[in-house]
């Protein structure tokens, strides 16, 4: 862990090149100077900021790539956008885009960013991602989802140039009864830094359906905020994919601000070679008659490391709430490291919760049963592996399917 008192000269540089970047003469908000994690913190202990302080912060850049669009796109009702070097939202072939019926861009000073996040999380303090992402000006995208007609939005993020710091801001509006799925695909092949935050208010009835994919390589750092408030009868599933980040960190909050509302989280992290992968998720119940699925996996392997720690509050309002949470991780080498830690806060006294988790290795007899029908060892093991991923990918909408190839995921030829 790198040491508040190391940290605040590379702070005070990355306020002073951001300012500058801004068209400011000095930083405005000083306030992320007191926001690094402090040594003991629960919620950091085993997160090492290391690969984000090794940016240099006078050399920061927004350069993009385009990214690797799958297939043709998909007609009517479905819509492409790609971040460019501007910090612009555009078309895979750089025009503007063209809006679908029931999805169109508002005015993001009128949603007021940043509400929707101190109004799920309990203290009103943001965490560090998200107070980073708060630095930047832009690049800021404002939906408005309005209709009972599904809609389909992808954007997609490509960095290939060492010194990148990308923080785009999503905020989306679901009237009542409207549905989107969204796929935020992220590919950082570079030393760069990605701190997305993304911000959604779920009216009565509506539907969101979120896949984040995000790879990485060493030296990438990817600090990922995300803050839900669901309104009654509305729902959420969020699919997270991660892997190959030399830093890797996702915090949703989840809020079901009436209650009688589901949530669907299914995360999977796949660390290898030297990775942190870290998820730390709240779901908040302020209601009665709330619903939560949650499923986590991972797998680590070589020097890796993996986090999860899940946080579930049922405070006396949130009676007869139904809460399901799982941590199932695959402990691959001797020299890798696991911490994972479900949280049940329940204060009500009228629920159904569990939680659970598990680390293991593979089995000797699952491997032997697929070496006994004449495959080898080393290909039976990254068959089990790819098995126990798709227990995850499943989950993932049909349309996002084409962007995680499998194969480079977890090395197995098809």
């Amino acid at each position: 862990m790198i040491h508040p008192s190391q940290s605040r000269p590379w702070l005070e540089q990355l306020l002073q090149a951001l300012a500058h970047q801004s068209g400011q003469s000095s930083p405005q908000d000083l306030r992320p100077l007191n926001c690094w994690p402090e040594p003991g913190s629960e919620a950091w202990r085993f997160t090492d900021l290391g690969c984000l302080t090794q940016l240099d912060p006078s050399r920061l850049h927004t350069q993009t790539a385009a990214p690797h669009w799958p297939g043709a796109p998909r007609g009517l009702g479905h819509l492409r956008l790609q971040l460019d070097g501007h910090g612009k939202w555009v078309g895979p072939h750089g025009e503007s885009p063209s809006w679908p019926h029931g999805l169109r861009p508002v005015d993001p000073i009128g949603l007021l960013p940043g509400q929707v996040a101190r109004t799920v999380t309990a203290s009103g303090k943001l965490p560090l991602g998200a107070r980073l992402n708060g630095l930047t000006t832009g690049p800021a995208l404002a939906l408005q989802v309005k209709g009972p007609d599904p809609v389909h939005l992808e954007l997609a993020i490509g960095v290939e140039q060492t010194q990148a710091w990308l923080a785009p801001h999503l905020l989306l509006v679901l009237e009542p009864g409207a549905h989107l799925s969204l796929t935020l695909h992220t590919a950082v092949r570079a030393q760069a830094a990605v701190v997305p935050m993304v911000e959604a208010q779920l009216g009565p009835g509506a539907h969101l359906e979120e896949a984040l994919l995000s790879s990485g390589c060493q030296g990438a750092t990817f600090l990922f905020n995300s803050f839900i408030d669901q309104s009654p009868q509305s729902v959420y599933r969020r699919t997270s994919v991660s892997w190959g980040w030399g830093l890797g960190r996702e915090e949703p909050f989840v809020r079901q601000s009436g209650g009688e509302a589901k949530t669907h989280l299914q995360g999977l992290a796949v660390a290898r070679g030297q990775s942190l992968l870290d998820t730390h998720s709240t779901v908040c119940f302020d209601g009665p008659g709330g619903q939560l699925e949650q499923r986590h996996q991972a797998l680590a392997d070589d020097q890796a490391h993996s986090i999860f720690n899940g946080c579930v509050v049922v405070p006396r309002v949130a009676q007869q709430t139904d809460a399901s949470q799982l941590s199932r991780n695959l402990l691959m080498s001797t020299r890798a490291r696991i911490d994972t830690k479900p949280q049940l806060e329940i204060v009500a006294d009228d629920v159904r919760c569990t939680h659970g988790a598990t680390i293991s290795c593979l089995q000797d007899d699952e491997l032997f049963y697929l070496q006994s029908r004449g495959i080898g060892r080393d290909q039976a093991s990254r068959l089990l592996q790819r098995g126990f991923c798709e227990e995850i990918l499943q989950h993932l909408p049909n349309f996002a399917l084409g962007w995680p190839p499998l194969q480079t995921l977890l090395n197995v030829p098809e």
